[in-house]
């Protein structure tokens, strides 16, 4: 199980990683949900903002996934660490995109 949990982590990676650059090179399109875009001034701006946020997540799994293979009794710790860090980052978000 403990290694099941490791590889979802790293399998995330990839995901998080094209999400991540999907937003931070989207320039002025709309590709984040939390937004309200009537009151954002400068879109792209905004999106290399939480694109670079986004990255964060990526790396995050990668050194939990790397450290979780190596030791497997820390897996479901660093996963619920890593699902908070998610949640952290959409509030970050979605807070701080009314400065734009």
């Amino acid at each position: 199980m403990a290694s099941l949990l490791a590889i979802v982590q790293l399998l995330l990676v990839p995901i998080l990683l094209g999400v991540g650059l999907a937003v931070r090179f989207a320039g002025s399109s709309r590709p984040l949900n939390v937004v309200n875009y009537a009151n954002v001034k400068d879109a792209a701006a905004l999106h290399r903002w939480a694109g670079n946020r986004l990255l964060l997540l990526p790396v995050g799994f990668l050194i939990s996934g790397l450290v979780s293979l190596r030791e497997p009794g820390l897996s479901a710790l660093l996963f619920g660490i890593m699902v908070a860090a998610i949640l952290i980052v959409g509030i970050w978000l979605s807070l701080g995109a009314e400065k734009f």
